[in-house]
């Protein structure tokens, strides 16, 4: 007889009757009838959660014939929820929610785990229990194993997903009614705060930034170089960061290159590669507190000595075992560009040592848009059009590097060039590198504080066949009302947030930088029936993030008129009247004009139209603009408003596709740290129903393959539920760079290709993008990597893994996935007789 462990850590031995039971209670909660749906036998003891992972599984694989069967899951685990955090009589009275919530948060200020403040705001007034039955099954799994929600010193779950939401709005609040506008736009998915949000509010470590990025300087620590920000303060600062759920962006471009010389030890520079490893090591340790998985972004300058080390860095036998804790990219400038396609005739472009460089002249050439080195500095010449090809063909292998296109990043900064003073410590302002997933440009210790629209709460299913038609669909007022929501819920956790580095914190209130951004555009587009592979789909997202800047923007300096002004203001291109985005356009748009004969004419088309649809934008906004001119003279809160993040935990909590990406695919598995999801994209499963479409035969075609492209369906349909590996790169790109016209930072998105696509369209997907004033780009190639985040479909030998999942509890790293993968790979390998660490199979 085998026995399940109790929450309390007693015994009991396993009783089939009692789970029937508890499947049958979870239906009951939703109106759904179930009869021997379900039978576990376990061969081995087993803990309460296990079990219930166990059920909760088995009904989601049914769901696809019963879709009822997914909301019996999701009360199934709602059920967990409630009798962990208010305990099992909860269930059978279903009654004094408020006061056991109020029960269980002063148990936790008492312990020391909740600000003993948060009382008095979170007595004043009621959560809403609804929210947590309005949540899907995967978002509440996200809650409870992405530590979304408080736990107490035993581990247990110690809220709801309301009492959650509750406690981030008056945290960021400090005032009822403020905190009542904060909550309903939560609860109601209208706005989500982005995870730090979650981990942090009311807690001791209260931090809700995001974004950071740090300065690596060519010296080993500042107990040496007092005043420096050296490599090792930079892993010390970066381990206080990771530790409270923010994600580091550095730039090592400032290290001299492998074998330039040391003087203090007479020795030998190892390179910025080499100690990229002891970054990698570091996030290895801290994992982010066991929140998440660590996330790092590593970039290098162009014209670094090391940029051919740097690209290689993980690509080839590389790419599956080094640097796993980092994205790279390489930062490029207008000259390499114009160099790499041939519009400079000379195609040779200097290599700089830094060191002597800023022997040389005084200056750090990273605070440079663009580099004229002295001559003692120069180390080497490079050929852009062949170094242009290796980094387009090292993103072809492996998705690494990514590029960061400098000169299109800093053609919206709104105080480029202008020397600061940031606690003790002076900067001149570029922007210079990137977080994680490339969406904030920043200064060195610069902070973004991220917060996204759920763009699917503004819309209705639209029968309309014109564009404007499909406009006329959109809740523009109610889209508008959100954005200056978001903008001043961001202003406020500015006030609130710290990390006990001085340098970011004051940096964090003196620019104030904002990250409004958005999520569910896909689905959106699905509700209007526009294509995502469509000039309407474009012409959109055009308009909706003009639409939410302007208001964001206005927002910010009505803020200012109450609060003042971020501390540079009066550097800043606001105080002359300068729209930055209008800034952007102008430069990205007048550059068009001299490049575009550089591009195939069918890229040369799409980006006139492209430029066609922003001046139409700008057209239909223009009295909103000219006002805003006006305005912004008189102050402006945050010094940016709006970046688009990849929203890759929140979207699965609200539910929606992420960020502008397009759906990824309409059956899928998901490995995330917080476990296995499987997922299927219910909307177009329920539009397929609506319309009499969902047969045995497209259902087949959706399990096995993750899309609709072999399903016998008519090609509208097909066209409209395209997926991420469908549609072609240009689209893509086009929808990257519509969006960044009206965003003042970056975009977070992938240039999905297909498993087959060739070199060349990761180069001109590349060339284009620059081109376009993407800020920066990422490619992925299905397939180019061992190991997947997400797999589409669920074809027969994923579905026969799944049939022994267990659905993990407690966070994990995907790293330990990875092993298991490659040590498997190994045993296989040795059978064969063959050399496990032969990549290719041809090794000796």
């Amino acid at each position: 007889m085998y026995t399940v462990v109790k929450l309390s850590g007693l015994l009991e031995p396993f009783s089939l009757e009692k789970l029937r039971l508890s499947i049958r209670q979870a239906a009951s909660e939703v109106g759904v009838e179930v009869d021997g749906e379900v039978e576990i036998n376990i061969n081995r003891d087993v803990n309460s959660w296990e079990l219930a992972d166990l059920v909760q599984l088995e009904l989601l694989k049914r769901a696809i014939d019963r879709p009822e069967l997914a909301e019996v899951a999701k009360s199934h685990l709602l059920g967990r929820i409630y009798k962990e955090v208010f305990g099992k009589d909860f269930l059978k009275h279903k009654s004094g929610y408020l006061e056991r919530a109020l029960a269980r948060y002063r148990q936790l200020a008492e312990a020391g785990l909740l600000k003993e403040e948060s009382l008095r705001l979170l007595e004043a007034f009621e959560p809403r229990p609804d929210f947590d039955r309005s949540l899907s099954y995967n978002a509440l799994r996200l809650f409870t194993n992405g530590n979304y929600a408080l736990r107490g010193g035993d581990f247990r779950l110690a809220e709801t997903p309301s009492m959650a939401a509750w406690r981030v709005a008056t945290a960021v609040a400090r005032d009822v009614e403020t905190a009542r506008r904060y909550y309903d736009a939560i609860t109601s998915l209208r706005i989500v705060p982005a995870s730090p949000f979650w981990f942090n509010a009311w807690t001791k470590k209260e931090m809700f930034a995001s974004c950071f990025t740090l300065e690596v300087e060519d010296c080993l620590s500042s107990l040496s170089h007092p005043g420096r920000f050296c490599i090792y303060d930079a892993l010390a600062y970066s381990g206080i960061i990771q530790q409270l759920g923010g994600g580091v962006g550095y730039d090592f471009s400032l290290l001299r290159p492998e074998g330039d010389v040391v003087r203090g030890s007479v020795g030998v520079a190892s390179g910025p590669v080499s100690f990229m490893k002891l970054f990698d090591t570091n996030v290895e340790v801290i994992k982010q507190g066991g929140k998440r998985r660590g996330a790092q972004m590593g970039t290098l300058h162009v014209w670094h000595p090391d940029v051919r080390k740097f690209i290689k860095a993980k690509t080839g036998e590389l790419k599956d075992a080094h640097l796993q804790n980092f994205n790279i990219s390489v930062f490029v400038d207008d000259a390499f560009m114009e160099k790499a396609l041939g519009l400079d005739k000379d195609p040779k472009y200097p290599l700089v040592n830094p060191r002597i460089y800023l022997e040389r002249t005084g200056r750090k050439p990273v605070e440079e848009t663009r580099v004229s080195p002295p001559q003692e500095a120069v180390a080497g010449w490079v050929d852009a059009r062949e170094l242009f090809r290796e980094i387009a063909e090292g993103a072809w292998d492996s998705g690494d590097p990514g590029v960061i296109y400098k000169d299109n990043l800093n053609a919206s900064n709104p105080l480029l060039g202008e020397e600061i003073e940031v606690a003790g410590h002076r900067f001149r302002y570029i922007w210079r590198a990137v977080n994680p997933c490339s969406e904030t440009h920043q200064n060195p210790f610069e902070v973004c504080n991220l917060t996204h629209i759920n763009l699917v709460k503004f819309a209705r299913e639209c029968a309309g066949k014109t564009f404007e038609e499909k406009l006329a669909c959109i809740d523009w007022e109610g889209l508008a009302e959100a954005a200056r929501l978001g903008t001043r819920f961001l202003d406020d956790a500015i006030d609130r947030s710290y990390t006990g580095i001085e340098v970011i914190d004051e940096m964090n209130r003196a620019t104030r930088k904002n990250g409004l951004g958005i999520m569910g555009f896909a689905e959106l587009l699905i509700k209007l029936g526009i294509p995502y592979a469509s000039w309407e789909a474009v012409e959109l997202i055009n308009r909706i993030m003009a639409w939410i800047y302007v208001n964001a923007l206005d927002e910010s300096a009505e803020l200012a008129r109450e609060r003042g002004p971020f501390k540079f203001f009066e550097k800043s291109a606001y105080a002359r009247g300068e729209i930055p985005v209008l800034k952007f356009q102008d430069y990205v748009w007048g550059r068009w004009e001299r490049v575009k004969g550089a591009f195939p004419p069918e890229l040369r088309e799409a980006g006139d139209r492209l430029r066609e649809i922003t001046m139409r934008t700008r057209e239909w906004l223009r009295p909103r603009l000219e006002a805003l001119r006006e305005k912004v003279k008189g102050g402006v809160r945050n010094s940016v408003v709006l970046s688009i993040a990849p929203t890759g935990r929140t979207s699965i909590l609200a539910g929606t596709t992420s960020g502008v990406e397009p759906v990824f695919a309409l059956a899928f598995i998901r490995n995330v740290t917080v476990g296995t999801l499987i997922e299927y994209y219910w909307p177009a499963v329920e539009w397929l129903r609506a319309r009499g479409l969902w047969t045995p035969q497209v259902r087949k075609t959706v399990e096995e393959t993750g899309m609709l492209k072999d399903a016998p369906l008519p090609e509208e349909v097909k066209h409209l539920f395209a997926t991420a590996m469908e549609i072609g790169w240009l689209w893509h790109v086009l929808m990257q760079a519509s969006a960044q016209q009206w965003v003042d930072q970056g975009i977070s998105k992938t240039i999905n290709m297909p498993a087959n696509a060739p070199k060349e369209d990761v180069y001109w997907a590349f060339a284009l993008a620059w081109a376009l004033g993407v800020k920066g780009i990422t490619v992925y190639r299905d397939k180019s990597k061992s190991v997947q985040v997400i797999y589409t479909g669920l074809k027969q030998e994923i579905k026969k893994k799944l049939a022994d999942t267990k659905i993990i509890v407690k966070p994990i790293a995907l790293d330990s996935a990875i092993e298991e993968v490659a040590e498997k790979a190994k045993l296989k390998a040795l059978e064969e007789g063959k050399d496990p660490y032969c990549k290719t199979g041809e090794c000796g």
